[in-house]
């Protein structure tokens, strides 16, 4: 099983030191960056399940850098660990789309119960429903094969770990193949909602699915203007 990967964005490098040892111990995969900068710069490297922050810190600060993320990914799980402990402070982190805050100087057990929590409810959220005879756990998409229960993408020797939503999203894809899918209708079946906040989030998705995929020149996923998307696969 894949550990968790954690980014820790925090300048004070004892307190990162700190936290990032206790977090390895439990098995987690932590990254450390010192800014605001560092950390969206290493958020945009990898796949995490979960971030930590600092709020004050040199050249982005921690509100800033939730904001641009929450731009990018709605969902992923972001806890702030501050020395800031005005009600104020408080609010606006779960303004911007805090998941949790916890106050400087951090109680490490505390910390690690509340990473749990987060991430237990996070696995325990709705999911759509898997299989049945039309549509199989494994379903193979050009020289792709995506095993939907585990949401890992597989081609040749190379596996990669999906969200619960890229797994989702791709498999409506395929379902959908070489058809016009409208942007409501893809944001309604697969979100639940297709305000306009998750409809950033679709083209977001989008992105990151062209990527993953681009190893099979014969998928490819085109934005019609106005209306959605194609999803072209040759069978």
């Amino acid at each position: 099983m894949d550990a968790v990967k954690i980014l820790l964005v925090e300048d004070d490098r004892i307190i990162a030191s700190l936290v990032k040892k206790y977090l390895d111990i439990r098995g987690y995969a932590v990254n450390h960056a010192e800014d605001g900068v560092e950390g969206l710069k290493e958020y945009d490297k990898a796949d995490y399940d979960l971030i930590i922050m600092d709020v004050m810190m040199p050249h982005k600060d921690g509100y800033t850098l939730a904001e641009e993320i929450r731009a990018k990914d709605p969902y992923i799980p972001i806890l702030f660990m501050s020395s800031n402990n005005l009600p104020k402070d408080k609010i606006k982190a779960f303004r911007i789309g805090a998941d949790d805050y916890v106050t400087k100087p951090v109680n490490v057990e505390e910390l690690l119960l509340r990473i749990e929590v987060i991430l237990k409810r996070q696995k325990s959220e709705p999911k759509v429903e898997v299989g049945n005879e039309d549509d199989p756990h494994e379903i193979h998409i050009g020289n792709y094969l995506l095993d939907f229960p585990y949401q890992k993408l597989n081609i040749g020797d190379d596996t990669r770990k999906l969200t619960t939503r890229e797994a989702e999203l791709l498999r409506f894809l395929h379902r959908h193949r070489n058809s016009l899918i409208k942007r409501e209708y893809i944001l309604q079946e697969v979100w639940g909602d297709d305000d306009y906040y998750k409809g950033r989030s679709l083209d977001v998705f989008m992105s990151r699915l062209r990527k993953y995929l681009k190893d099979d020149p014969t998928i490819e996923i085109l934005n019609v203007h106005g209306i959605g998307f194609k999803f072209l696969v040759q069978d």
